[in-house]
């Protein structure tokens, strides 16, 4: 996800937990007003701090998907599926020539 949702989402959250502990807390609509409003900028703040944080310790280019190494391995796995396949018809057509020639033996 980017940094953008991770603010977004910290700065809705923090407006409505501030609005719902100035309703609970308060009865006055300005103190309400305010304690939101700081509340709100509190929660943005500690978002902030973790993002740039977790920006500062990781490194995001090593984290993102190499697209021609995942194609190759796709590709290597398709084809030990089809090799596999082709097995399994095998066994299934020596199975059933097995069971044609029981049939064969037993008519006579």
């Amino acid at each position: 996800m980017k940094p953008d949702n991770y603010m977004s989402f910290g700065i809705v959250t923090g407006f409505f937990i501030g609005l719902t502990f100035a309703i609970i807390k308060f009865d006055d609509p300005a103190i309400m007003l305010i304690w939101t409003i700081f509340t709100t900028m509190g929660i943005y703040l500690i978002i902030t701090l973790c993002i740039s944080l977790c920006f500062w310790f990781l490194d995001f280019a090593s984290l993102q998907t190499r697209k021609s190494k995942l194609e190759q391995n796709l590709e290597y796995y398709r084809l030990e599926f089809d090799k596999k396949e082709r097995e399994s018809a095998r066994i299934r057509s020596f199975l059933k020539s097995i069971e044609a020639d029981r049939e064969n033996e037993e008519d006579f």
